[in-house]
């Protein structure tokens, strides 16, 4: 169980199917919300997060047979990624992106496509029409954030990731009681779960 709320099934099915193998990225981390299902299926989890406290909690929690798979970093995703291009299998990134500008997203995504591999695979979330209540019941709004709308969303990945087979489901969400040092009580909203595969491999197999 995580401080920021219960794994949803949306986005547990959507690791179920995408098939992740090798070495993952799990971006934004935080204290290790659906890192442990990550590392059930995959050789190698490199979990990073800018908050240094929380990848101790991830760490901390992870079950002694798989912390041999886990690797943590503390890491600023909104500055360049410190891997080499074509590191990584597979991406995931959850709970994260929407708190930034368009601008920034733009930037991260890029870093993703940059150190994916030509066929890796990478899982998204994105929430949307956000709605927050701190502990008296007043609303909270973080400085910058955008607070996009589903199709806001749509648009940003579907023109972000060209080269990317996508599948975008939407789904609904709320969490209720949270722990105090999030900051709020209450979250609801909408997200998007963004599952893809990138093309470029497929692509030039098919131009030979």
């Amino acid at each position: 169980m995580s401080k920021w709320g219960i794994e949803e099934k949306e986005t547990l099915n959507a690791i179920n199917k995408i098939g992740f193998k090798g070495k993952i990225l799990n971006i934004a981390a935080g204290d290790g919300r659906f890192n442990e299902e990550l590392l059930k299926v995959v050789d190698e989890v490199v979990a990073i997060d800018i908050n240094e406290n929380e990848l101790k909690e991830l760490d901390s929690k992870c079950p002694k047979e798989l912390r041999g798979k886990l690797n943590t970093k503390c890491i600023d995703i909104t500055k360049k990624l410190p891997f080499k291009e074509n590191t990584f299998d597979g991406i995931f990134c959850t709970g994260t992106l929407h708190l930034f500008d368009m601008k920034t997203i733009k930037n991260i995504l890029s870093e993703i496509k940059r150190v994916l591999k030509n066929d890796g695979k990478l899982i998204l979330d994105f929430a949307t029409d956000i709605s927050r209540l701190d502990f008296d019941s007043k609303p909270v709004v973080f400085n910058g954030e955008g607070n996009y709308t589903l199709e806001q969303g749509i648009k940003i990945f579907q023109d972000s990731l060209r080269n990317f087979t996508l599948n975008i489901e939407k789904a609904r969400f709320k969490e209720e009681n949270l722990d105090k040092s999030t900051g709020y009580k209450i979250i609801e909203g909408n997200f998007l779960i963004i599952a893809g595969e990138c093309r470029d491999r497929i692509l030039e197999e098919e131009g030979r």
